[in-house]
């Protein structure tokens, strides 16, 4: 009885230690979330298609965002590879209950980042013990870099929260086999319709560690296939829009993909295929992002020269030539967190006995090896950002975890495994702190913008306010702006237009406002605050007054 009664209250303190890290995440995700939104070049786009669908002027899109570096390599829409619609029907479906305005397509970002920290969560006990799963969670509930990437709208930020339930699903696939309930099928075939319509590098991970798995399954046991059929009929349903689409155009967005995959960046058919540079990218990137994952300690975008193989560096020529970008310490220590990691996941997995845990392990084996070699082709220049990484977010916390299984076996003496692991714990935490502060300083000092990508909406409103009380009766405004200019100007003219006014976008030296329009000047001031000028446009005295009162406005 007394056993029950202890095992009871443990389990109530774990609860309400999970409680307690969901809190946090909340906290840390929906702090002045409005006014901190992040509205850059890809959220005005998506904005206008959903505020177009909400509105009538535009059917439901049957065919989502285009890639970066896909078809012809110019960015260009038309001839680019599209991913599927369904984050435009998440926005859109958020639009319709909360408003159709940017914060609010950005909730299902915030969302799936929040249900994350409990499905996380229940994913590690498969493997861990409740201690280091809490553990593991709390880091990632204060991970500066993931919480960056849950406060605003884009499609890749709901890549972790899918990963994790098509990887937890898989292992209950591989647990149970046929006797597989129908809410992991369900599940499943949620988490791979989905993940398929988020990003071009996960649609192939996704299809390739499935059709592995299911490959699996069915060698152990053809029955299964009645299972695995529907979750097959899931995934055609949730990418019914897709299907529909590529026979109105002759499969054009298929043909464009296999095009993609047969050209570099730049639209040209490809001739070195994967060189040894390739390589020594690939590596690394996954080096790097799996020590930035955890800490947010250094740059978002890896170096590609860490190994240094083809440059015959190694370590040195990279420490050598870092110029003071990351302190040399915390580099070796990345290099040695990813080396004991990948050693203690492979050794793991070849001792362990236990058939639910071996799957874990294994599946997150088969995981990463399939992306590092999906990443193989695509490791340049121009795809080194850690969000083309965020596929294998989870990798570092597995090795976190590991590593704390280690230490608790193996290094007993005195008890020094608890200073151990609270030491590690306490690095990670204060790294992502620090790295919160720094942003968190940023935005409050208004600091953020004077960017040609992006624009923080509580610090534009504003502006738009004030320019909107100058439209006159004709609802029509115009915009001098330089050439590089391109998110603020766009995001004034999408909140305007919310408002029912039309805002002309001139560019210097190119056509004139009209005589006695309402006419703004766009700049950045030293201090890297967004500075409206504002004039009447005609030759009158007020146009000193003009200036004065629209600093002071903004």
């Amino acid at each position: 009885m007394e056993k029950t009664l202890s095992s009871v209250n443990r389990v109530r303190w774990q609860t309400w230690v999970l409680i307690s890290l969901m809190l946090v995440g909340i906290f840390l995700r929906t702090y002045k979330f409005h006014d901190w939104l992040l509205f850059g070049d890809d959220q005005i786009r998506d904005a206008y298609i959903v505020s177009d669908v909400i509105t009538g002027k535009s059917p439901i899109p049957l065919i989502g965002p285009f890639m970066s570096f896909s078809g012809d390599g110019k960015h260009s829409e038309e001839n680019s590879f599209h991913m599927g619609p369904v984050y435009y029907y998440f926005q859109i479906i958020s639009a319709k209950i909360f408003g159709n305005y940017p914060d609010k397509l950005a909730y299902p970002d915030v969302f799936f980042s929040l249900l994350l920290i409990p499905l996380f969560y229940f994913f590690l006990r498969i493997y861990f013990g409740r201690e280091i799963s809490l553990g593991i969670v709390g880091i990632y509930s204060i991970s500066a870099y993931l919480i960056t990437y849950s406060r605003f709208a884009w499609n890749t930020n709901l890549i972790p929260f899918f990963v994790i339930l098509l990887l937890f699903s898989l292992n209950k696939f591989l647990e149970k086999n046929e006797k597989t309930n129908w809410g992991w099928i369900a599940s499943l075939g949620f988490a791979l319709g989905i993940g398929f319509q988020l990003h071009a590098v996960v649609m192939i991970i996704f299809s390739i560690v499935t059709f592995v798995v299911f490959l699996v399954s069915m060698k152990r046991n053809r029955l299964v296939w009645k299972k695995w059929s529907v979750v097959l009929l899931l995934f055609l349903v949730l990418n019914a829009s897709q299907v529909l689409n590529e026979i109105e155009t002759g499969f054009n967005n298929t043909k464009t993909f296999f095009y993609s995959i047969n050209s570099d960046n730049n639209g040209t058919p490809s001739v070195n295929g994967t060189s040894l540079l390739r390589l020594e990218n690939d590596i690394d990137c996954h080096i790097e992002a799996n020590f930035f994952f955890l800490s947010s300690y250094g740059d978002e975008r890896c170096p590609h020269s860490f190994v240094g193989m083809s440059s015959g560096g190694w370590a040195y020529h990279y420490l050598k030539n870092t110029q003071g970008k990351m302190n040399p310490i915390l580099l070796i220590m990345s290099l040695i967190f990813s080396i004991i990691g990948y050693f203690l996941l492979f050794y793991y997995s070849k001792k362990e006995k236990d058939a639910t845990k071996k799957y874990f392990l294994r599946l997150v084996i088969l995981y990463f090896v399939v992306g590092f070699l999906v990443m193989l082709p695509l490791s340049q220049d121009n795809i080194n950002d850690f969000r083309y990484f965020v596929f294998g977010f989870f990798m570092p916390f597995i090795f976190l975890g590991l590593i704390m299984k280690f230490i608790i076996k193996k290094i007993t003496w005195f008890k020094i495994h608890i200073l151990l692991i609270v030491a590690i714990f306490c690095l990670f935490i204060y790294s992502n702190v620090e790295a919160l502060s720094k942003k968190t300083n940023s935005l409050l000092k208004n600091t953020a913008t004077c960017s040609v990508h992006r624009a923080i909406l509580g610090e534009i409103e504003p502006a738009v306010q004030y320019m909107a009380s100058r439209a006159d009766e004709r609802k029509q405004l115009y915009l001098e702006m330089s050439k590089s200019q391109r998110s603020i100007p766009d995001a004034f003219a999408y909140l305007l237009e919310k408002q029912g006014i039309n805002l002309n976008k001139i560019t210097k030296g190119g056509s004139s406002a009209p005589i006695n329009s309402s006419l703004f000047y766009l700049s950045c001031k030293r201090e890297k605050k967004i500075t409206a000028i504002a004039t009447s446009n005609t030759d009158d005295s007020n146009f000193n007054q003009g200036i004065e009162e629209s600093e002071n406005q903004w």
